[in-house]
């Protein structure tokens, strides 16, 4: 086991989290608000890739739904008789 501290390059930080690399022994840090995990790249790749549709997706919702808050859906009632 390397018992040499991990020497962290930025990959990208937010208001949201960051993550980092260690070239040492090729794992990337993810620190997520009280959240931290530790991912090899391959693993860590997978996940972008999942949240990155993940997140494409609830994109288009959200707009979806702003292009249509300026109008109001009225149904009409039918009477039998």
């Amino acid at each position: 086991m390397n018992e040499k501290p991990c020497t962290h390059e930025y990959l990208a930080a937010t208001e949201f989290g960051k993550a980092l690399f260690c070239r040492e022994c090729g794992v990337v840090h993810l620190h997520i608000q009280n959240l931290s995990l530790r991912l090899g790249v391959a693993d860590f790749l997978g996940l972008a890739d999942t949240l990155t549709e993940a997140s494409n997706k609830a994109r288009a919702v959200e707009k979806d739904k702003t292009k249509r808050r300026g109008f109001t859906v009225v149904k009409q009632n039918y009477r039998l008789n």
